[in-house]
């Protein structure tokens, strides 16, 4: 905004001392050269920073790979021994050492291979004919139930599949409702001479994976350790140690938008990664930028623990997990970004107080431009020199287009600002527009009385009343003439509604000079007696007059029609008003029904060879 300061009376007025030292825009931008140099030091410091950010999460990396080492490690041990139990005993079925016709016998070395290895929940044994021999463990103890399967959901496509198989293979994840768990379950085709016998499958719980996860994970909240299955699916996560997360049959795990693990959820989100880790020992990461944090991850791909590939890894979150080595190089980087911010805000400080007479010279040009001159926008005075004869110059030329305002139409002005093709708006042209003629009756009797500054005063009050009125319906004065205005509706802007607008501002015309008239009655004044006549028809609109001397205006006999009719008003006044308003049928023709209209008959008009028909708008 335009500066400002408080006169005598408290109003809001520019403050146009002359300031008392100036200085030039170059000896300013001069000043700004101090910042500049610490704006390169900032940049120079942001580099150091980024660079030894990068080989701290190098150092990260590597000392993550232990633990990655220990989560596979752990993974292998909890999956593996079953994969040899598996293999063992089908060899033995395979081999003939056990007869699987043997149900006790096989029963017991089932039972033999899962006490040698905990984790294992259950193995079944299901010959060809689908007579299974299961043993499942329940607590501490190990039962064995013999039964046919043949009726059993999924067995006979599993025993077919199976027979396609040459060696034991991974079977998708189970959901074993009975115990309430997902299985990881490996399946090993049994051959015996060629001939295919049936098929051993044993499964093993992955809770003990998320408890294990948890355990890990206590020494620090900013780091959460996982197992995914595939890359959509979460193996084994700390918010699945507690068993509560959402599965069935159709989905034994939850995926990566089901885990309650945001962060988890966007590790392969493109728009949010970025390089910065690299690769190293089969492991491999990325930073993710999330929630205006960033996050380190790692993570690795592991084959033949499961069906599909399974990524073991965990994510840090960099602000709060990164150790001693982030702290000392974040206290390096505070130390120089302080001095950095220091520069930038006197830079900024700088910019803005050179900004800010530019920035009021832009927005009162606006005003200018808009024709806001009431009151007058002014600049302050400014220390720099160029700017201050600036502002010098715009006040003076303010002030003088105040003064100039009066004298030009400003909403002809406003049309013609408004519109992109004025140029050619204002040319010389044919139009059809509605003219309105105004005047006062008894006009002379009324101002005998009256003193000529008293005379000016009514006259200058009476027609900021109908100019108001014409304006607020998109119309334009052309004229004072003595005690009378002319008014246009359709030029330069075309307006299809323009008598309508002309009988709506005679309306409102009406209206207020009735009000005023009961101030004045009730002051001891005479009150205010009108005439307006509208006139709808030709005319050429445009610039009319000498170089020296133009004006937008109207020419052609509709405007001594509008008159004409306007000096019917005396002899046809209306009773119930003191304003008259009489409208040409050319204008009754052209307005809507919601104009009440009385028909007058042909009236002559002086001047004029035939009669017209007139009405008088009620």
């Amino acid at each position: 905004m335009t500066d400002l300061v408080k006169d005598n009376d408290n109003r809001a007025v520019a403050d146009l001392r002359r300031p008392k030292f100036r200085m030039s825009i170059a000896s300013a931008l001069m000043l700004g050269f101090g910042p500049l140099v610490f704006i390169a030091a900032a940049s120079v410091l942001g580099i150091g920073l980024w660079s030894a950010s990068i080989n701290t999460i190098q150092l990260i990396r590597d000392r993550d790979q232990l633990s990655i080492d220990l989560m596979e490690q752990q993974l292998r041990g909890h999956i593996t021994p079953m994969m040899e139990s598996n293999k063992f005993v089908a060899d033995l079925v395979s081999s003939g050492e056990i007869d699987p016709n043997d149900k006790k016998a096989l029963g017991n070395q089932i039972r033999y291979s899962l006490a040698a290895t905990p984790q294992v929940i259950s193995a079944v044994f299901i010959a060809s004919d689908f007579q299974a021999t299961l043993v499942s463990r329940v607590g501490d103890e190990l039962g064995i139930t013999t039964e046919n399967w043949r009726n059993q959901k999924g067995i006979p496509e599993a025993i077919i599949e199976s027979q396609s198989e040459t060696q034991p293979y991974w079977g998708p994840l189970i959901w074993a409702d009975r115990i309430k768990a997902t299985l990881l379950n490996r399946r090993a085709p049994v051959f015996r001479n060629g001939q295919f016998i049936g098929a051993y499958a044993t499964s093993v719980a992955i809770s003990d994976l998320s408890q294990y996860l948890a355990a890990l994970d206590t020494s620090s909240q900013n780091v959460r350790s996982f197992l995914l299955y595939g890359d959509k699916y979460v193996l084994a996560h700390p918010n699945m140690a507690g068993g509560s997360y959402s599965r069935d049959r159709n989905e034994p795990i939850p995926d990566l938008t089901t885990v309650g693990d945001p962060v988890l959820q966007n590790i392969w989100n493109k728009e949010l990664q970025r390089p910065g880790i690299g690769s190293a020992k089969r492991t491999d990461g990325h930073l993710l930028d999330f929630n205006d944090d960033t996050y380190v991850f790692i993570y690795r791909r592991v084959e033949g623990l499961a069906a599909v590939p399974i990524y073991i890894g965990r994510y840090i979150k960099l602000e709060r997990s990164i150790g001693a080595p982030f702290v000392r190089l974040w206290r390096a980087g505070v130390a120089g970004l302080i001095v950095v911010v220091i520069a930038v805000i006197a830079a900024l400080l700088l910019g803005r107080r050179m900004a800010r007479p530019v920035r009021g010279l832009a927005e009162a040009a606006d005003q200018i431009k808009d024709l806001q001159l009431e009151p007058p926008p002014q600049l302050r005075r400014s220390h720099l020199k160029e700017l201050d004869d600036a502002a010098t110059a715009f006040n003076s030329m303010t002030t003088g287009l105040k003064w100039f305002e009066t004298y030009v139409p400003k909403t002809l002005v406003h049309q013609l600002l408004s519109d992109d093709s004025a140029s050619s708006r204002i040319a010389s042209a044919g139009r059809e527009v509605t003219v309105v003629f105004t005047d006062i009756r008894s006009f002379t009797t009324l101002s005998e009385s009256l003193a000529a500054t008293e005379i000016a005063t009514l006259l200058n009050e009476h027609f900021g009343l109908v100019a108001k009125c014409v304006e607020e319906s998109d119309g334009t004065i052309d004229k004072y003439i003595g005690d009378s205005v002319m008014a246009f509706w359709g030029a330069p802007t075309e307006l299809k509604d323009h008598a309508s607008r002309a009988c709506t501002a005679a309306l409102a015309v009406r209206k207020a000079i009735d009000s005023e008239n009961k101030n004045r009655t009730a002051n001891g004044q005479q009150a205010i007696k009108m005439g307006i006549g509208i006139h709808t028809g030709n005319v050429v609109a445009g610039n009319i007059g000498a170089p020296s001397r133009i004006n937008y205006t109207l020419v052609g006999d509709t405007v001594n029609l509008a008159q004409r009719i306007e000096q019917l008003c005396k002899p046809m006044a209306e009773t119930e008003s003191d304003v008259t308003i009489l409208v040409s049928s050319a204008v009754a023709q052209s307005v809507g029904p919601e104009f009440e209209l009385e028909d007058l008959g042909s009236q002559p008009i002086r001047g004029r060879a035939e009669p017209i028909d007139v009405f008088r708008l009620k």
